[in-house]
């Protein structure tokens, strides 16, 4: 199984804010979500789509087994057309603005996927009648047959879309350091 991480918005409900480059808990997201992709591939690649927003993450070195794509940058959905069809299918989305994530988390998700038989899997945080996408999906084929895995509404798969978000995100972060001094 290939991973795909989605890396190249243009941050504009941050108001410019690269998400994959803040430094959250004393981790860049691109950082944390890069070390579980590491972890998940045995016989793939990680692949980092970034776009013109977020072309500085091409300078970087990740390690064997990773690649930097630059994408289009037209949109998340024509970018992760594009990745897709440029990678070896199973292919594992994740991601770059989930700081609390976990190995454990994705792990359960890509088990729960294996057990069905479409073509694409997505992980949807619900909460009460109210469920979202997080940009966590298992694509067995481009296109065809559709379904949600359904996981709770818990802080590792909290994500940082909006200036609120990153408050709440930063607020728990310095909470974090209180509690570990």
């Amino acid at each position: 199984m290939n991973v795909v991480i989605m890396a190249g918005g243009r941050a504009t409900r941050l108001k410019g804010v690269k998400k994959p480059l803040l430094n959250l808990c004393g981790r860049r997201l691109i950082d944390v979500v890069i070390g579980i992709a590491k972890e998940l591939v045995s016989d793939g690649r990680v692949y980092i789509c970034v776009s013109d927003y977020t072309k500085e993450i091409t300078n970087e070195s990740f390690g064997e087994g990773v690649e930097v794509v630059l994408c289009p940058g037209r949109g998340y959905v024509e970018d992760l057309n594009y990745i897709l069809s440029r990678v070896k299918l199973p292919v594992l989305v994740l991601p770059s603005d989930l700081p609390f994530i976990t190995l454990d988390i994705i792990r359960k998700f890509v088990e729960l996927a294996s057990r069905e038989c479409v073509d694409v899997i997505t992980l949807t945080v619900c909460s009460s009648s109210k469920c979202r996408e997080v940009g966590i999906s298992l694509f067995n084929n481009l296109s065809g047959t559709w379904v949600n895995i359904e996981f709770p509404d818990i802080l590792e798969l909290k994500d940082v879309d909006t200036e609120e978000d990153l408050k709440m995100v930063e607020d728990l972060c310095g909470s974090m350091e209180d509690v570990v001094r």
